[in-house]
């Protein structure tokens, strides 16, 4: 999974776009953190760990992390951090991502309805079928449990 995330992460941006693709995916994570909220510590170290295993940033990923919550926090609405995801991501690039919404709804061990439903917005944005939405969310659920 991380693989194909990787691969997102290393699509060229054309020249004059204002999201890169790292920070498009990154804002995304952001969103379901923040749609609660509250803010755990494990859901943040979620979010970075994902960062960390999907780009080759290092320690900038705390960077990355705080220019991802302040983006969020500006921004009006998911459609111009999807809209850079729609113009390259293959549809298995994209349901990776889904999986990893997940993994940070799921990392406090509660789902919230808030983020549920941010999931659900993202995935409709991305136009991702209802089906993959769910595969998604059975995905990660089995793979925490089995944990």
């Amino acid at each position: 999974m991380f693989k194909v995330l990787k691969n997102l992460f290393s699509l060229p941006a054309e020249q004059g776009e204002q999201i890169s693709y790292q920070k498009a995916v990154a804002a995304l994570l952001m969103e379901v953190m923040l749609a609660d909220h509250h803010v755990t510590d494990e859901e943040e170290t979620q979010v970075k760990r994902l960062l960390r295993d999907v780009s080759e940033l290092g320690d900038d990923v705390d960077t990355l992390f705080e220019e991802a919550r302040a983006g969020v926090e500006q921004a009006n609405d998911l459609y111009q951090f999807t809209k850079v995801i729609n113009e390259t991501a293959t549809l298995e690039q994209k349901m990776s991502l889904l999986k990893g919404l997940w993994y940070v709804a799921l990392a406090d061990g509660n789902l919230d309805a808030h983020e549920d439903h941010r999931i659900r917005i993202i995935s409709e944005l991305l136009f991702m079928p209802h089906s993959e939405f769910i595969q998604a969310k059975l995905f990660v659920q089995n793979e925490l449990k089995s944990d």
